[in-house]
C-alpha cells in the first residue's frame, strides 16, 4: 500500500465491492463490516461515491448500488444502466401524470420491458410487463427507438420482424412507416390504436454515449384528459430526459 493512500484505497476497494454485486443493492453496514472501517467513515467515502456518480443512493431502502456515471459500467447490463439512470424520473412520470410508465432497453431487432411504473390513473394500460421482449415496430414504445434509426435502417428492422409483428398490430406496415415519420418529426414516438384500439402512447428515446439504447413510454388513453396533459408531459420529458 502506497504511504498515505488509505482512504483511497477504501473508496477503490467499496467500488469494486459494490460492481461485483452487480444489480443487488448494498448497505451502509455492509460495506462497513466488509472493508473492516466505521460506519462513519465508510458513510463518508460512500457519500463522495455518491456526489461523483459512480455510485446511486436509494434514499427510501438507505442501499447503493452503481451509479449511471462510473467509469465501469461496461461489466453490467444496459438494462441495469437505464433501471439505474431513469428509474426515478420514470416513477415521476407515473405519479405526477397518472399514467403507467416503462422503461425499454434495446437488444438488436427487439426491445425488452426493464421496469414498469405504475400511475393514479383508473384504468392503466402498458405494452409490456417487466422482463418481456418485443419485436421493435411492437406498439408506441418501440418508436422512440425506430426514430432515431435511419429509414434504410429502420426498413431493414421491420422485414426481421414481419412476421412476429402482423400477428400483434392492428394497422398494417404503411400505417407503422407513417408513425415512425410522425415521431422523427416530432422528436419521440407517438402512435394510437397500435396493439389496443382507443390506446395511444408516447415514448421518448434514451440514450448511451450518444447512442439510442432504449425509450421511457407513457401508455394513455385517447379522450379529453390526455388531450388536457399531452403538451406538459412532452415538455416535461423534453426537460427532463434530454
Amino acid at each position: 500500500m502506497i504511504q498515505g493512500a488509505q482512504s483511497v484505497y477504501r473508496t477503490l476497494n467499496i467500488l469494486k465491492m459494490i460492481i461485483q454485486r452487480g444489480e443487488s443493492p448494498t448497505t451502509l453496514k455492509e460495506v462497513s463490516e466488509a472493508i473492516e472501517i466505521t460506519t462513519s467513515t465508510a458513510h463518508r467515502l460512500l457519500s463522495v461515491l455518491v456526489d461523483s456518480g459512480f455510485l446511486s443512493f436509494d434514499i427510501k431502502k438507505k442501499t447503493y448500488i452503481v451509479g449511471p456515471d462510473s467509469m465501469i459500467y461496461s461489466g453490467l447490463s444496459m438494462g441495469h444502466y437505464i433501471r439505474t439512470n431513469y428509474g426515478t424520473r420514470a416513477g415521476n412520470v407515473a405519479r405526477l401524470f397518472g399514467y403507467t410508465t416503462s422503461l425499454f432497453v434495446r437488444m438488436g431487432d427487439d426491445c425488452k420491458c426493464v421496469g414498469i411504473y405504475q400511475g393514479t390513473n383508473v384504468i392503466q394500460l402498458a405494452a409490456c410487463r417487466p422482463g418481456e421482449k418485443a419485436p421493435l415496430g411492437f406498439g408506441s414504445p418501440c418508436l422512440g427507438i425506430l426514430a432515431s434509426l435511419d429509414p434504410v435502417e429502420v426498413n431493414g428492422i421491420l422485414d426481421r420482424n414481419d412476421d412476429r409483428l402482423k400477428d400483434s398490430l392492428l394497422v398494417d406496415r404503411k400505417a407503422l412507416i407513417d408513425y415512425v415519420d410522425i415521431s422523427r418529426t416530432l422528436g419521440y414516438g407517438y402512435a394510437e390504436s397500435l396493439l389496443v384500439q382507443g390506446g395511444l402512447g408516447v415514448s421518448y428515446p434514451l440514450k448511451y454515449e450518444g447512442e439510442v439504447v432504449g425509450a421511457l413510454a407513457v401508455d394513455a388513453l385517447i379522450g379529453r384528459e390526455w388531450d388536457a396533459k399531452r403538451e406538459e408531459l412532452v415538455a416535461y420529458l423534453k426537460r427532463n430526459l434530454s
